[in-house]
């Protein structure tokens, strides 16, 4: 049965603190509650525990890109070659994607003051067929996809892209939906056609969108999952910025 995974940031997040260099902000979304995570006790290695299948885990900031292969229940992943930031962590289960955040950071008391304080922010996670799970976002889109230190942060103004992957092979399709920026993308398109040249990922497909006003986008992408392919429209380019059909586009 064609299967739909479609995820966008974390939902009702609840900060751990650590007096060591890592921190984890879990999902505390109850649909994430069936994905259990957490570090060890040395706090250098993300333990994830599932009743479900546990496919990969991709882990990614700007600079950044990590994906563990898993198949199975339970995994203990280190995290010690990781370099300092923040990521976005994706838990790629059987039927869904579940997100989680983790920072490493080099001093903990300058980091996070509030290591004690529960940090709740209120995201958005969709359904298989575009539904919203829970109420829009109370923070931009744009801050949690570009959450870095203000020091860090680059003058240009950040592109944001709406992304289909569908995955076709032996084991049956899925795809997979959500808005990235710019060097998410890049390194999307990168990975995709390094896998167009495998047995297994020489089926999948890739197409991408500029998106102009991701608000106004999000709205009407989740009103109606048919939007992404409108005619016309100002939120976003109705040209692909990338498809797998017609990959010369760049």
């Amino acid at each position: 049965m064609f299967k739909t995974i479609c995820t966008l940031l974390i939902t009702f997040s609840t900060l751990n603190g650590f007096s060591q260099k890592i921190t984890l902000v879990k999902n505390t979304h109850p649909q994430a509650k069936e994905l259990k995570h957490n570090l060890n006790k040395t706090k250098d290695s993300l333990i994830l525990e599932c009743d479900k299948k546990i496919i990969e885990v991709d882990f990614f900031n700007e600079d950044f890109e990590k994906t563990v292969l898993v198949n199975d229940l339970k995994t203990k992943i280190s995290l010690e070659d990781m370099p300092q930031g923040k990521f976005i962590i994706e838990a790629k289960l059987t039927n869904k994607i579940i997100l989680i955040d983790l920072i490493k950071h080099e001093d903990f008391s300058k980091d996070i003051a509030y290591n004690n304080e529960p940090a709740e922010g209120q995201g958005m996670m969709l359904d298989e067929t575009l539904n919203v799970i829970k109420v829009a976002p109370k923070i931009s889109i744009s801050y949690i996809l570009t959450r870095e230190k203000k020091s860090h942060q680059n003058t240009k103004p950040n592109k944001f892209y709406w992304v289909i992957l569908q995955v076709n092979n032996q084991n049956g399709s899925s795809k997979t939906m959500k808005l990235v920026d710019q060097n998410s993308v890049d390194r999307m398109i990168a990975k995709h056609k390094s896998e167009l040249n495998s047995d297994s990922g020489k089926f999948n497909e890739l197409t991408i969108w500029e998106v102009y006003n991701t608000a106004d986008f999000m709205e009407n992408q989740v009103s109606n999952p048919d939007y992404v392919y409108t005619s016309t429209t100002k939120s976003f380019n109705t040209t692909p910025y990338y498809s797998t059909a017609t990959s010369n586009s760049l």
